[in-house]
């Protein structure tokens, strides 16, 4: 009996440490940010050695990745402006779209915590114009995604610090689980009514 609820606590406590290395919401948002950026650049081929000025546009969304998007530009184009500069190639950049979704909550046994899949989405969408003949070099839009497993009880945790822009429908228990739980919880009752009056015996 010990030995079981020695496991049991174990098991608990390596899942906490598993569920405290989890990225935030916000973490992985500003990575996948990250991502779109490089394959717009990459697509848009844009050489290094350009002078760029960059222009975020507006809103709320926009200004939660601004450091992002500014770091990111700024580690691929060393001559990075926000003001602009008599020569070289304008880029309006701007965060078009931020989902999270969680899926179905399943567990891999009785004593298993819940957990449920994670995506996050997020949309990019770049111009880049020539200052010099107003040319439209490239416009397009461009998506990155991210995906994980995380514990539903550390769902609150994970997205408090992009609610504000992203918040996901926290996930719901399945069919099988609702009808299973309650035979679960009359088990082990009584299964610890058992033990209780064997032991005493």
């Amino acid at each position: 009996m010990i030995i079981v609820l020695f496991a049991v606590v174990l098991s608990g406590t390596a899942g906490q440490l598993c569920a405290a290395e989890k990225k935030s919401n916000a973490d992985i948002l500003h990575q996948v940010c990250q991502e779109a950026v490089a394959s717009s650049i990459s697509e848009a081929r844009i050489p290094d050695t350009s002078t760029i000025v960059l222009m975020i546009e507006d809103g709320e969304i926009n200004r939660f990745f601004a450091q992002t998007l500014t770091e990111s530009f700024r580690q691929r184009f060393p001559s990075l402006f926000t003001r602009r500069t008599a020569s070289g190639i304008e880029i309006s950049v701007s965060v078009g779209g931020v989902s999270v979704v969680y899926g179905q909550s399943f567990s891999d046994g009785f004593l298993s915590a819940r957990r449920s899949e994670r995506r996050i989405d997020v949309g990019l969408r770049m111009t880049a114009m020539r200052f010099e003949d107003g040319k439209i070099l490239w416009a397009k839009s461009k998506g990155a995604s991210f995906v994980d497993t995380v514990y539903v009880e550390d769902i609150p945790d994970l997205q408090v610090s992009s609610e504000r822009i992203a918040k996901g429908v926290m996930p719901q228990r399945s069919a099988m689980e609702k009808f299973i739980e309650p035979f679960i919880i009359v088990g082990a009752a009584g299964v610890a009514v058992y033990l209780f009056f064997t032991i005493r015996s």
